[in-house]
């Protein structure tokens, strides 16, 4: 009796863009999208990644439209989150700061060591 092979290769998309079929595919662990013109098959893109797969598939049938992020943008989101850090603790510190020159005992009274200011 002959061993059947599994089938490992699974068509996600497919979709005709200018003359041409394109296609998003699994196989083994690798997601490909492959342009088909008549019996040529060109692989344009392939990763294990399956979330950026999907995006740069969503992107080429023009389902979507690609947005890179620049090192720029990325430098100024660190440095704007840095910032406000920053801030944030300075004000905390001053509030902490504040609250103990106001500071009184139970009684409503100042402590002996903080009589006058």
């Amino acid at each position: 009796m002959a061993q059947q092979q599994a089938i490992h290769k699974f068509v996600l998309g497919s979709k005709e863009l200018e003359g041409k079929t394109a296609e998003f595919q699994y196989d083994k662990g690798w997601y490909s999208i492959t342009d088909i013109v008549g019996e040529e098959r060109d692989v344009i893109y392939k990763s294990k990644n399956a979330q950026e797969a999907y995006m740069k598939w969503n992107v080429y049938i023009g389902r979507k439209k690609e947005r890179p992020v620049p090192e720029n943008n990325r430098r100024n989101d660190r440095e704007r989150s840095g910032r406000q850090e920053s801030e944030h603790n300075d004000a905390h510190r001053s509030q902490e700061q504040g609250s103990h020159r106001r500071r009184r005992g139970r009684d409503g009274r100042r402590p002996q060591n903080e009589q006058a200011e």
